[in-house]
């Protein structure tokens, strides 16, 4: 068996394209989980997976932002039977989910147990999320970009769409969309947010596995948007630690 590595506060890791996981304040969130149990190569969040076993003991939030195969996969109920404590924040547009799980329209809130969900609306499907725990605002994007397909589309209507986000409080760590797909017609909106919205952290995501790009958008950001932090994520399994 694989051996599987202690879950450390204050670390965020790298599952693959935009899902992550995140232990902060004591408590794990998992975004947009998608993969199949038949991907799986090993076991454990070093790999860039999901062990329900690793993550028994853990306060645990599944958040996912919408229906998309690339951004959900049912297989994420199946973790309730290792896991005891284990809230599911769901995307309104995602269908047959147990009766617990918990489902956000955009502009909705949930007060939990220490942590607090936003709901924004997204410009493709389902929503995008702030979390605030402890001290700290965590924002998910989801499909939540600047989708400039024909490279006509103006910066301006994307910063209109981020001035949604709650900014009482700064965001401390931003996944972002930094899509190769979109290279040198924004990336999805990476430096429109760093510039805009000013993280302290932006984790890039929705790269399909090519990771490529975050080296290049380091340079632009570091150039840009200096104040920003910027994790250039290399593979899956990658951790981070705040």
């Amino acid at each position: 068996m694989t051996e599987i590595m202690t879950l450390k506060d204050n670390t965020i890791w790298h599952l693959a394209h935009s899902s992550f996981s995140l232990k902060l304040d004591g408590k794990l969130f998992i975004f947009d989980y998608y993969m199949p149990e038949s991907d799986r190569q090993g076991q454990g969040l070093a790999q860039g997976f999901i062990d329900p076993e690793e993550i028994a003991d853990e306060e645990t939030y599944v958040l996912n932002s919408h229906s998309h195969p690339d951004h959900y996969n049912r297989v994420v109920f199946d973790w309730e039977k290792a896991v005891d404590d284990i809230t599911y924040i769901m995307s309104s547009d995602i269908r047959g989910v147990p009766l617990e799980a918990i489902s956000l329209d955009p502009f909705q809130e949930v007060d939990l147990d220490g942590v607090r969900v936003k709901s924004y609306p997204a410009t493709d499907a389902g929503v995008a999320y702030s979390v605030f725990v402890g001290d700290k605002h965590v924002y998910h994007a989801g499909d939540n970009a600047f989708w400039n397909w024909q490279g006509t589309m103006p910066d301006e209507a994307y910063v209109e769409v981020l001035f949604v986000i709650d900014r009482s409080q700064p965001v401390d760590i931003a996944f972002t969309l930094c899509d190769p797909r979109l290279e040198g017609l924004g990336e999805g909106g990476t430096l429109i947010f760093a510039k805009t919205m000013k993280p302290r952290l932006l984790v890039p995501m929705h790269s399909f596995g090519d990771y490529k790009i975050n080296e290049k958008m380091k340079v632009v950001l570091e150039e840009h948007a200096p104040d920003v932090g910027f994790w250039p994520i290399k593979g899956p399994g990658e951790s981070y630690s705040l």
